[in-house]
């Protein structure tokens, strides 16, 4: 009976083997999976965010150049320097 015993786990081992890597391949799969594209959504929100930054910026720096090029600022630096 001993004998039987062992012949099953012997022939069977290999069977479970297979079928527990293929289920945690299959699941390590599906988690990478589900990562990317999270971290896909994340880039995407990170680059709407930067674009929005970017314009402010830009707002400003258009501000700033029309102060620094307008004749007031000329005069005003001008008064400063006597």
């Amino acid at each position: 009976m001993f004998e039987l015993f062992m012949v099953i786990i012997v022939f069977s081992s290999p069977v479970l083997l297979l079928a527990s890597l293929k289920r945690y391949f299959s699941y390590k799969t599906s988690k990478v999976e589900t990562q990317a594209k999270l971290q896909s959504a994340i880039d995407a929100s990170k680059i709407v965010a930067l674009e929005k930054q970017t314009k402010v910026l830009n707002e400003r720096l258009a501000v700033l150049e029309e102060i620094v090029t307008s004749r007031r600022f000329e005069l005003s630096s001008q008064i400063a320097q006597l």
